[in-house]
């Protein structure tokens, strides 16, 4: 079962320049910007319609990309540390995903989502919270499932397309938390904050299964060359499990935090109209009162 893409070097020096920094990556990321700056920004009129926080979020998710794709962080974790290969899936589905969704005006979210073809239905389908909520947890839990996983990393198209499809779940499994177009919000805040909890809940298992292993899981990571011999194999895939819940954790925790904000803030917004209200009913009441 030995795979053949697998020629392992003794140190990240061996490989080409271009197998440590891929320019498909950087291509990838500059066509990217481009889209975004000349049409997702850009309303009907040409006019600017995306806020500083917009553009910083994109621009953020493509430096996030450039940095665990297109660096010799990516041959690592292919081909040698469980650990890596984890963070970079945390950054993947947990910060990325969450940053286009925030990085594209509500308008344009609107036009888009407001056309009747059957890829809008679909997105509307995969967004209904429950069954993106199983759906992201199903893929994800697949992945790590030591037969899928090693079969994925040995084929590339398997690893591209199972990759792409954890993409597009993780967008789905954002979107019910993060929803930008405020006509399509489905969660109140409260159920906001159970379904990231819900969330939480669900990646354990396969993150609990990795971190509590005390057997080389992974085909892929067992007959490597030590680059870092730091780590023996089982730690390296203990430490994998306990990456992948950390970035989950910490994440979640800053997601809560910003539902709890935008929570409050709707709130004040409330008590303030609740308070111009009952200052016009006294000044009727009592005009003598002026």
């Amino acid at each position: 079962m030995h795979h053949n893409h697998h020629i392992h070097h003794t140190s990240l020096s061996e490989y080409s320049w271009y197998t440590l920094y891929p320019p498909s990556i950087y291509i990838l990321a500059i066509v990217l910007a481009i889209v975004y700056f000349r049409w997702i920004t850009r309303g009907n009129n040409g006019q600017n319609i995306a806020t500083g926080g917009q553009k910083t979020a994109f621009v953020s998710a493509l430096l996030l990309l450039i940095a665990i794709k297109g660096t010799p962080i990516q041959v690592l974790g292919h081909n040698y540390l469980f650990s890596v290969h984890m963070a970079q899936m945390a950054v993947l589905y947990l910060m990325i995903a969450p940053l286009f969704i925030l990085g594209i005006p509500e308008e344009k979210w609107e036009t888009w989502l407001n056309k009747q073809t059957v890829l809008v239905n679909l997105f509307h389908f995969l967004t209904k919270p429950l069954i993106a909520l199983l759906v992201f947890n199903a893929a994800f839990s697949l992945y790590h499932i030591p037969l899928v996983f090693d079969n994925a990393v040995s084929n590339p198209i398997i690893h591209y397309t199972y990759h792409t499809v954890l993409l597009i779940t993780a967008f789905t499994m954002w979107w019910p938390v993060l929803c930008p177009v405020k006509e399509m919000e489905t969660l109140s805040d409260i159920k906001k904050i159970g379904y990231v909890f819900a969330n939480g809940v669900l990646m354990t298992p396969a993150c609990a299964l990795i971190m509590f292993a005390d057997y080389q899981l992974y085909e892929t990571y067992r007959n490597v060359p030590q680059l870092y011999a730091a780590m023996t194999p089982s730690e390296d895939q203990h430490v994998g499990g306990v990456t992948m819940k950390i970035f989950q954790e910490v994440i979640y925790a800053f997601v809560l935090g910003l539902i709890f904000y935008r929570w409050v803030k709707k709130e004040r917004v409330r008590d303030k109209e609740d308070l111009e209200l009952i200052k016009n009913q006294n000044n009727r009441l009592n005009p003598e009162m002026k």
